[in-house]
């Protein structure tokens, strides 16, 4: 059976309810973020590796359990089969080229709404703690080197490769196939909820929206989670390593 007839037996989530499922482990990251945040600056650390922490230890447990879940009622025990769907599998060369353009569409993105992002951290929510607007001030020099090498490599692993994997599989793979009866509207609908639930970053959610748009409308037309899973981690690697290279060149 094909992943296009596969889609009209998927069983459906209301609105109300894939909200609270896009939600919650948003909610439950923040929390723990903002619990861990002035232990690890009291040691050194930035206050944004609660994030990837909370990513870590809360948000991607706490995914694959609401997976586990559901295959729980669909099979009768704890399994996947049955729960993550829009598998379909593109050649390499589709990747290669998705990635070139969505690289491009991103710098153009970044550098147009750089402003817009600026406005509202600085003016939306200037109600905001300052540690928490700034909760990533650059590494430099007077971070033990302990601490640089441990934050770079949770920073690389866990953002770039391991929680955008999980982020995918759960948002896009198992969530937004339950919305399919809404059509085109189904990948706006989870690309809208995805950017809110990023609750540490709040003034990035228009930017989040419109970058990740594209990529889910292809990820409902192509029935293929494994487009946003290479293109989540591209962005995010590449973020980590302009990271690196503004710490190296200071």
């Amino acid at each position: 059976m094909s992943e296009a007839s596969k889609e009209t037996l998927i069983p459906q989530h209301s609105l109300s309810r894939s909200t609270l499922l896009h939600f919650l482990p948003g909610i439950c990251i923040m929390c723990f973020y903002l619990l861990s945040a002035p232990w690890l600056s009291q040691n050194g650390f930035q206050p944004s590796f609660g994030v990837l922490l909370g990513f870590l230890l809360v948000g991607i447990p706490l995914q694959m359990g609401i997976m586990l879940r559901e295959g729980y009622k669909l099979n009768g025990k704890y399994s996947f089969q049955g729960v993550i769907h829009y598998r379909t599998k593109l050649r390499f060369w589709h990747y290669l080229v998705l990635g070139i353009i969505f690289i491009v569409y991103a710098l153009l993105l970044v550098s147009l709404l750089g402003p817009v992002n600026e406005f509202f951290l600085e003016e939306a929510f200037a109600w905001l703690p300052e540690w928490l607007r700034n909760s990533s001030p650059p590494l430099d020099e007077s971070y033990p080197l302990f601490i640089v090498v441990i934050s770079f490599l949770a920073l690389f692993l866990i953002d770039g490769i391991i929680n955008p994997i999980m982020e995918e599989i759960y948002f896009r793979g198992y969530l937004m196939p339950r919305l399919s009866r809404f059509g085109v509207w189904s990948p706006i609908i989870s690309a809208f909820l995805f950017s809110i639930v990023h609750f540490w970053q709040p003034w990035n959610a228009l930017q989040i929206f419109i970058l990740v748009a594209p990529i889910y409308y292809l990820v409902w037309r192509k029935k293929s989670i494994f487009i946003s899973i290479v293109l989540h981690c591209l962005a995010n690697l590449i973020g980590a390593s302009l990271s690196l290279l503004q710490y190296l060149s200071a």
